[in-house]
């Protein structure tokens, strides 16, 4: 499993699954949501930062539904 640098300086292994419910949440529907998170799949490397997974995703989904990016750039998880 690859793993992922958070916002907080841990690692943490990739999750398809958080992506695609982030996605999800912020609007998109779920054939969007499904086909964004295999492209950024695709192209996450080892220790790569979650905010750069995160700019990635917003630049799929944009293509996709501009309003659900739009949503998804604005929420920020606040750091535990």
């Amino acid at each position: 499993m690859v793993k992922v640098k958070k916002r907080v300086g841990h690692m943490e292994d990739f999750d398809r699954a958080k992506l695609k419910a982030s996605l999800k949440k912020a609007g998109a529907k779920e054939e969007h949501a499904t086909k964004v998170t295999e492209i950024v799949a695709g192209k996450v490397k080892e220790g790569m930062a979650a905010n750069e997974i995160r700019r990635m995703a917003a630049t799929e989904l944009r293509r996709l539904d501009a309003t659900a990016a739009q949503k998804y750039e604005a929420f920020k998880k606040p750091v535990k």
